[in-house]
């Protein structure tokens, strides 16, 4: 049984939904795997082991420069899918 978790894959999954209506690229399973693949490559991990642990480790995230961050991961990464998508 898995007792950890990267923060950053929950944090990245729920700023795409964000992003989506701005975003001009495909959205399908792979494209959206991809994209959050490759964001994540370029975002600093934040692994937790408890739920309590998750929530300081979130709260810590969402600070403004944090989220500024994580959305222009997301963005670069949406354009590198656009340009070469693997769907």
């Amino acid at each position: 049984m898995k007792l950890y978790v990267n923060m950053m894959e929950t944090i990245c999954e729920e700023m795409l939904k964000e992003l989506e209506p701005e975003l001009d690229c495909c959205l399908c399973e792979q494209c959206r795997n991809d994209i959050i693949a490759c964001a994540l490559n370029n975002l600093p991990c934040r692994y937790v082991v408890t739920q309590a642990g998750g929530s300081i480790s979130k709260a810590d995230a969402m600070r403004i420069q944090h989220l500024t961050d994580v959305r222009t991961a997301l963005i670069r990464a949406a354009q590198t899918v656009k340009e070469s998508p693997r769907h």
